[in-house]
């Protein structure tokens, strides 16, 4: 990858805003609309199985309802109200119904190993399993394996499992969005329930955020502050600091110098 490309995607990250306040009735282009999902779409997630619906909601009554009836706080309820477009994100629970439609895909794409497609169904099914008392039984079982030194996944319910996907999808289309100089505001805090009902979503999925999306008003949104690296990253086992010795990059900079003056 050149460098550009690297400084390219470098300035997306950092100018990626949690935006405040939208522009009212600045609407965004579709062209620009279906990209920013056509880019999102190309996440990674378990199995490919890809256990995410995406509903834009733009009608300016929809949005006024969403606001009055689901957002909690006055600040998620002026971003639906104000912003052009908001994406609720839905997470399939029944994802073992989307196996056959991957499986079709990767065969007509001949991109996997047959050996890989004939155990998709089995594997998935196995960890993204559906239900409490299915997920109880197989946690118990992979416990025990786990114990007498079998090498076993960690089994976690289906929804944890299909919001972890979801997420990804989630923030790439906030990348996705911020190369065009649009903002975005995530938002969780919502009753899920009203909004199934408004949205007359299946009892099949569950809503893990929905993303704000327009023209930031003031487009002087600030940064929020981050903590250090060496607060998160750990070096080999947790707890180790990850320290980067910058001293090569330093030597290379003054062999360069020393080239160029003589």
């Amino acid at each position: 990858m050149s460098s550009s490309a690297q400084q390219v995607f470098r300035k997306i990250v950092h100018s990626r805003r949690s935006v405040r306040r939208f522009i009212p009735k600045k609407t965004i282009d579709d062209d620009i609309l279906k990209d920013i999902l056509e880019s999102s779409m190309r996440s990674p997630s378990s199995f490919n199985l890809q256990p995410t619906q995406i509903i834009l909601v733009q009608d300016d009554d929809i949005k006024k309802e969403l606001a009055e009836k689901c957002m909690l706080g006055m600040g998620n309820q002026y971003r639906t109200r104000d912003a052009p477009v908001v994406a609720v994100f839905l997470s399939d629970l029944e994802v073992t119904k989307r196996i056959s439609r991957i499986e079709a895909l990767e065969k007509d794409t001949s991109s996997r190993d047959p050996n890989y497609l004939n155990m998709l169904p089995i594997a998935a099914s196995f960890l993204a399993g559906e239900g409490h008392a299915a997920t109880f039984l197989k946690q118990v079982s992979t416990d025990f394996l786990s114990f007498n030194n079998k090498s076993m996944p960690c089994i976690e319910p289906v929804q944890a499992w299909s919001y972890k996907n979801t997420s990804l999808l989630g923030q790439t289309y906030m990348l996705a969005a911020s190369s065009y100089g649009i903002g975005t505001c995530i938002m969780e805090g919502m009753d899920g329930r009203k909004v199934k009902e408004i949205l007359r979503i299946p009892d099949r999925y569950a809503i893990p955020f929905a993303i704000a999306t327009g023209y930031d008003y003031d487009n002087e949104t600030k940064r929020t502050p981050r903590l250090d690296l060496n607060e998160i990253c750990f070096r080999d086992s947790f707890g180790i600091p990850l320290t980067f010795d910058d001293t090569n990059e330093d030597d290379d900079d003054d062999k360069s110098s020393s080239k160029k003056a003589a």
